[in-house]
């Protein structure tokens, strides 16, 4: 359960970097920037009317193209950007399913503790030694296998 926790690739750059792969700056809508010869951005066709104000058909079939290809494109960014969506909600989804998992495993062991803490109080009670010599006999304990864990 909590290994795909921190299995997970979304910290990685791969998916921007598919987002954006292709992406040829020179095609901005900036007229400054790559100007072909006739004055266009490269890799768009002229397009001016006749003196009717009518544009010819390989004109218009060559603005679909274009227009299909940018949609295409445009299309293809969306749906990645669906999918880094998605897979950002189940990340969310399971980083909330793993901390109430935490939390609720954090209360039964407070829960615990502090029954084992009442038990322990009530036995010291009860034998009638305070609590500092518990205290002091735990103590006496820890140093005997500090010490023979070192020398």
């Amino acid at each position: 359960m909590s290994s795909s926790r921190f299995t997970s690739t979304l910290h990685q750059r791969d998916a921007r970097t598919q987002l954006f792969d292709g992406y040829d700056a020179s095609r901005s809508s900036s007229p400054s920037l790559g100007n072909s010869s006739n004055g266009t951005p490269s890799g768009f066709r002229a397009a001016t009317p006749n003196t009717r104000g009518q544009y010819s058909d390989a004109v218009m079939s060559g603005l679909e193209s274009q227009n299909e290809n940018e949609m295409e494109g445009l299309t293809a960014r969306v749906r990645l950007l669906k999918d880094i969506t998605m897979k950002i909600g189940e990340e969310v989804r399971d980083s909330t399913k793993f901390m109430g998992n935490l939390e609720s495993g954090f209360d039964s062991t407070r829960v615990r503790l502090k029954g084992t803490y009442n038990r322990m109080m009530r036995m010291a009670e009860r034998s009638g030694v305070g609590w500092r010599a518990w205290a002091g006999f735990f103590f006496f304990v820890m140093l005997l296998f500090f010490w023979v864990w070192k020398f």
